[in-house]
């Protein structure tokens, strides 16, 4: 009976009509032979008009054993956001400027370490605290990088590495994995932030298009009062997320964010 309960489920999926998805693999082989941009854009509403974030950083990958170094290292954050906005994104970002950060790589893209964070982060302190003695008291300014510098102060080693590594994570979201042509795959995740506090959001992760250069993806996700959407780009040869487009949508507001990734 076992037996032929296997011959049934092999025949139905053989059979036309019922459909089956396909795995496609993604692989995990950065560059190491050339040095990389990597620009984030962003527009969300501040004081009822639109602005604009941006911050571009210089990377590099590196073979290191089994897995890999990647070499990152903050060059420019700009807005022209109202006080209100910028100062936060100046406080949080600011300190790092020209800090070089080494982040070591499993095979499978996991980020798992960082090299000398102690160090890294006695020099993010102190940027902070020589931003703090260059502000006025009570003013916007002193009070965004006070908020920073208390974010940072109740941090563990992990939080730590995972407040570096953020913004690295969406290159290898795929890395080392497969993802479903055809009937696409479930997602569940949290989203809010900036414009709201993070809530469940769920939906659907297609293909919407594939060379033998490239895959493009679409994501669609939708929660209590949110809405999602992330078009990625990615190379089939590196496995990194060459582009991604998110729109996040919080009631009235919206929020856009573009992630480039170019090198030579």
């Amino acid at each position: 009976m076992k037996r032929w309960g296997v011959v049934v489920l092999a025949l139905a999926i053989l059979s036309p009509g019922v459909a089956r998805a396909d795995s496609i693999a993604i692989p995990f082989a950065p560059p190491t032979d050339r040095a990389l941009t990597y620009v984030i854009e962003q527009h969300r509403p501040i004081e009822g008009r639109d602005s604009r974030f941006t911050a571009t950083r210089d990377l590099r990958f590196e073979r290191a054993g089994e897995g890999y170094i990647l070499h990152a290292t903050l060059r420019a954050v700009d807005s022209d956001a109202p006080a209100s906005g910028a100062e936060p994104f100046a406080a949080a970002l600011t300190p790092l400027v020209g800090v070089g950060l080494h982040f070591r790589l499993d095979p499978a893209g996991r980020i798992v370490a960082l090299d000398d964070m102690d160090a890294v982060w006695t020099t993010v302190q102190s940027g902070l605290d020589n931003m703090l003695a260059g502000f006025a008291p009570d003013t916007p300014r002193h009070r965004a990088a006070r908020s920073v510098q208390a974010l940072f102060a109740g941090l563990s080693s992990e939080g730590r590495l995972s407040l570096l590594a953020g913004e690295f994570q969406p290159l290898l979201l795929f890395v080392a994995s497969g993802v479903e042509d055809g009937a696409g795959r479930g997602v569940r995740t949290m989203a809010g932030s900036p414009l709201g506090r993070p809530v469940p959001v769920a939906g659907e992760l297609r293909v919407t298009a594939q060379t033998p250069a490239a895959l493009d993806m679409t994501e669609n996700l939708a929660g209590e009062g949110i809405g999602v959407t992330l078009h990625y780009h990615l190379s089939r040869t590196t496995g990194l997320v060459e582009s991604q487009h998110r729109t996040l949508t919080v009631g009235a507001r919206t929020l856009t964010e573009t992630r480039r990734l170019t090198g030579g």
